[in-house]
């Protein structure tokens, strides 16, 4: 959501996806931030299809910065200790989910079912 900033007559004279002092955060696909993009020659849509990017691939960098702080982990970079409590507690289940997971193929694999 963009941070905006309007003149005196409340109209947008100026947005940003960083932070502005003193400026109000609109949704992208506000009504008035369309039609400040559109008077300045930019393609709303092009914000849209980015945002949609950034959504297809927010599995994907979440699993890619798990496995950083594991690697963080295992090279003894820092404790888990180090992290934020509700951090250190998303870690320590999504770990016990991946051992379940592992679990269950271990066990079929070391069976004689479907063989």
């Amino acid at each position: 959501m963009p941070y905006v900033m309007r003149d005196e007559s409340g109209k947008i004279n100026k947005a940003s996806a960083r932070t502005l002092v003193g400026g109000d955060l609109l949704p992208h696909n506000h009504p008035e931030v369309v039609e400040f993009l559109k008077k300045r020659g930019q393609d709303p849509l092009q914000v849209e299809i980015a945002l949609g990017e950034l959504r297809r691939t927010d599995n994907e960098m979440a699993r890619a910065v798990e496995d950083i702080i594991m690697v963080l982990l295992k090279k003894n970079l820092f404790k888990m200790s180090d992290l934020p409590k509700p951090v250190q507690d998303r870690m320590a289940f999504r770990v016990k989910q991946r051992v379940i997971i592992q679990d269950i193929y271990d066990q079929a694999s070391g069976s004689r079912m479907g063989s």
